[in-house]
């Protein structure tokens, strides 16, 4: 692939991009112009308020408030141990050449990569030039 066809297709991305923005602070402004959308908003806005009280309140139940603190340390290991099996996918295809991968169970399992471009100016030190977690330098003491 050309580096003259990734240059040119990013251009195009951010300009519309520009224009979603343009387009969306129009639609924003009509919104608020709209007295019939404002009220609705307002209803629906203390609606939404009172739903949040009675599902505080339940949420604070005893017996509740043990289920919402496994269900948060479930969620952190999940993030964990995803962020862990991405860099193993990572590695595995690096030495197999395959996006395949036979489970625990038997079952043959396809994976694939994402990509994204950070913004302008953006920098992750963590990370080396392909993206990946840069070892950490040993320092002698």
């Amino acid at each position: 692939m050309d580096l003259s066809v990734i240059k040119e297709r990013i251009k195009i991305i951010e300009e519309l991009e520009r224009e979603n923005k343009k387009a969306g602070e129009l639609m924003r402004s009509a919104l608020e112009n709209d007295e019939i959308f404002q009220k609705v908003a307002e209803e629906a806005k203390a609606i939404n308020k009172k739903r949040k009280e009675l599902k505080d309140s339940i949420m604070t139940r005893e017996g509740n408030i043990k289920l919402v603190e496994d269900i948060r340390e479930n969620m952190d290991e999940i993030k964990t141990l995803r962020e862990i099996l991405a860099v193993e996918l990572m590695d595995f295809y690096e030495k197999n050449k395959t996006d395949e991968i036979v489970d625990s169970s038997g079952e043959k399992r396809k994976f694939k990569f994402s990509v994204k471009l950070l913004p302008k100016g953006a920098k992750d030190e963590s990370r080396d030039t392909y993206g990946r977690f840069a070892p950490e330098e040993k320092t002698t003491g």
